[in-house]
Formats: structure tokens, C-alpha cells, sequence
């Protein structure tokens, strides 16, 4: 139940207009949106995990077949700590869900951290994991001598990536946050 949902009762003694919340609705409106930040930050964790994973095992029978050297380990290398990574902040994160109450306000400020959370990660991963990746992945390809165009397709994934990523936070999670927030002003008011 949204504020503008409210129900307005006319106290006829007074003659003034009050405002009451039905509080059960309210309590059960943001579990909904906790759960909403929870499922969203869940299937962002997971997800990364399984990719890099995959992309980490991918890259090391690749390294094993190819013979290359040790150069080509790297991204293994830089795929698991990702894993590595992202395993120690879910860790950490799942930890500090008990310090939450489970009030209307417990509720919702745990809905902003796991929001908070989703915009760390996004913002993390674009600096922290893209460019490790362009890295290895550009001096994989000047010392294959690769070709004009494979360069361009890989300059315009990255390029592709990069957009995505923060789009996704400026229009999806930022806007979520905001939206809980002043939901959580209005509560305390």
C-alpha cells in the first residue's frame, strides 16, 4: 500500500482530516519490495558467479589444449578470484541481514541495503572486472595479431557491456532506491 492509497476518515469532533494506515498493509507492501531487492541482488550474485565460473573453466581446457603458456592462465586466473570475489561480499552481506529488525522500518531499510548492494556490484564490476578483462583480453589479441575486425567486435562488446551495466543502475536500481527511501521518510514523518 502506497501513502496515496491511504484512507482518508473525517473526524467530525475535530473537524479536521485524518490519515490512517492500515498498518498490516503496509508491513506486507514492503516485505514485497525486500523481497523484490533480495531476489534481484540474489539473481546478480548468482548469476556473476555461475558466468565467471563457467568463462574460468571455459578459459583454463582452452589454456590446457592450446598449450600457450602462462599467459593464458591469467584470465583463468582473473575469472576465479571474481568468483572468489563475489563468493566474500555474498558472504559478508548474508552475515549482515540479522542486524535488520523485522519491523516496517527494519524491512525497509534492509530493502535499501540489498539495493545499495545491487548498485556496489553493478558499479564494482564495470571498473573492477571489465577492465582487468580488456586488458587480457587486448594483449591476448596483439599477440595473437589479431584481425581489424575481431578488435572492433571486442572494443564494441566491451563498449556494449560498459553501457548496459550503468544504464541498467541509473534506470533500475537507483530509481529503486529512491523510491524506498522517501517511502521510509514518509514513515518516519
Amino acid at each position: 500500500m502506497e501513502f496515496e492509497e491511504m484512507q482518508k476518515i473525517w473526524d467530525e469532533q475535530r473537524n479536521e482530516t485524518l490519515f490512517v494506515i492500515n498498518e498490516e498493509a503496509m508491513h506486507n507492501r514492503v516485505k514485497a519490495k525486500k523481497k523484490q531487492a533480495n531476489r534481484i541482488l540474489n539473481v546478480t550474485e548468482i548469476g556473476l558467479m555461475i558466468v565467471n565460473s563457467i568463462t574460468a573453466i571455459i578459459l583454463l581446457v582452452d589454456a590446457i589444449i592450446d598449450q600457450e603458456g602462462i599467459y593464458s592462465y591469467a584470465g583463468v586466473g582473473i575469472m576465479a578470484f571474481t568468483v572468489c570475489y563475489l563468493l566474500f561480499i555474498r558472504k559478508n552481506r548474508k552475515k549482515s541481514d540479522q542486524k535488520f529488525d523485522r519491523t516496517i522500518l527494519g524491512e525497509l531499510d534492509h530493502a535499501i541495503s540489498n539495493t545499495e548492494s545491487t548498485i556496489k556490484i553493478g558499479k564494482t564490476m564495470v571498473y573492477w572486472y571489465f577492465i582487468p578483462i580488456a586488458i587480457f583480453i587486448f594483449i591476448k589479441m596483439i599477440y595473437q595479431d589479431a584481425t581489424l575486425m575481431k578488435w572492433l567486435l571486442i572494443i564494441g562488446a566491451f563498449i556494449l557491456g560498459n553501457f548496459v551495466a550503468n544504464w541498467e543502475i541509473k534506470k533500475c536500481h537507483i530509481p529503486r532506491k529512491r523510491h524506498l527511501e522517501s517511502l521510509r521518510e514518509k514513515l518516519i514523518e
